[in-house]
């Protein structure tokens, strides 16, 4: 974590770590809850792990019935299904959850071994064995039509907030998404009303005014996290991995989050 003193430039600052238990997520309008299937155990097990540590909300189910079921009680950004899955498959899964409507503004890759999987053709399509960083690009880019198609989206809070945020991304960049999805993380615990978050793609371009908010918040890279407000102003360079440091900064302005 960088912070600056009032018009001097960044400087250090330590991290402590603490862990929150999860309650309803601020970034309602970013790709990050994940449904996963697979019928291997150990496999699942270890993948849905692998999501989970690179940031996203995961649900890991068994089988295409119970993927169904999950999709019923929820909306889920991303669903990633092997295609062979025991009983019905992975092609009956996403016809039956595109036929109840539960494939609307949801990413959906398939993995497979399968030379001709049939009743996928509409879907990404990738063949296993796939390397797990490729995989994280292919949801990035999967997800990417799914985040708002503004230059800034904004999210939690109407003005005036205690704590404002803007997050600096580049499109549907791996680190842009998991800084989306790190910030996710840390900012569940914490009471949404209080909290202002703008996130701007720096790749989509804007006016003056936009290129002087860049300006005046001294973004070099990204993904950056700055806080604006209450100062000094804070900068966070990176994909936020590990999240203590966004938790520090939250908890020193909002106080410690309640427990459930």
């Amino acid at each position: 974590m960088i912070e600056a003193k009032p018009g001097e430039g960044p400087g250090a600052a330590t991290t402590a770590g603490m862990r929150k238990r999860s309650r309803a997520p601020i970034l309602h309008g970013l790709p990050t809850k994940l449904l996963y299937a697979e019928d291997d155990n150990d496999l699942r097990d270890m993948v849905a792990g692998a999501f989970r540590d690179a940031g996203f909300d995961v649900t890991a189910v068994s089988s295409a019935e119970r993927a169904i079921e999950e999709l019923a009680a929820a909306h889920y950004d991303i669903i990633v299904t092997d295609y062979n899955l025991d009983a019905a498959n992975g092609a009956w899964l996403l016809e039956t959850a595109s036929k109840k409507g539960h494939l609307h503004r949801t990413a959906v890759l398939v993995l497979t071994s399968e030379r001709n999987p049939a009743g996928v053709s509409d879907y990404q399509l990738l063949r296993k064995p796939i390397d797990f960083n490729v995989l994280l690009t292919k949801i990035s880019d999967a997800v990417g039509q799914l985040v708002p198609d503004s230059s800034m989206a904004t999210h939690g809070a109407a003005r005036p907030a205690e704590l404002e945020l803007v997050l600096y991304v580049t499109g549907t960049s791996q680190d842009s998404q998991k800084a989306l999805r790190n910030l996710h993380r840390a900012l569940k615990p914490f009471d949404e009303t209080r909290i202002q978050l703008a996130v701007v793609d720096v790749s989509k371009g804007g006016d003056d005014a936009w290129y002087q908010g860049l300006e005046d918040d001294r973004v070099i890279v990204t993904p950056t996290l700055v806080k604006k407000t209450p100062g000094p102003k804070t900068w966070i360079v990176g994909t936020l991995s590990p999240i203590e440091a966004v938790e520090q900064m939250l908890v020193s302005v909002l106080g410690e989050p309640e427990r459930d």
